[in-house]
């Protein structure tokens, strides 16, 4: 099935099992905040955002076409009246996915790893 679908939409394979459990590992090991994700299948679905790294991932891996990674964590608020404020932890997450060796682009508040190319950039913010 997978070889299939990949030959017939002539992808590539941009990462492999090592590189998706470095980063499934990290996830799980960092303390207090806990990025949220989401993917999209070589079969075209498109998950929705969620925030659990260990039962919620989009097992198994080989499926991914691309992982989204949301990089901004909802600071405290301030009060009601005041507007919500955010950490961006950019350039942290960056560093870990460019150490692990991923194919990678970050716009906005989105880090996209890509699973196959060429690359899509489907529902991928703006630059």
């Amino acid at each position: 099935m997978i070889q299939a679908t990949l030959a017939a939409r002539n992808l590539a394979g941009a990462a492999n099992n090592t590189k998706w459990n470095e980063l499934t590992t990290h996830f799980r090991q960092l303390p207090g905040w806990k990025p949220s994700y989401r993917s999209k299948s070589i079969t075209g679905h498109i998950s929705e955002w969620d925030v659990e790294w260990f039962y919620h991932l989009p097992f198994p891996f080989a499926y991914v076409e691309w992982f989204d990674i949301g990089v901004w964590e909802a600071a405290p608020s301030l009060g009601v009246l005041l507007p919500h404020t955010y950490i961006d932890h950019s350039e942290e997450v960056s560093r870990v996915i460019a150490q692990i060796g991923f194919e990678f682009e970050l716009q906005a508040d989105v880090l996209r790893i890509w699973g196959y190319l060429p690359k899509s950039y489907e529902d991928f913010p703006p630059a």
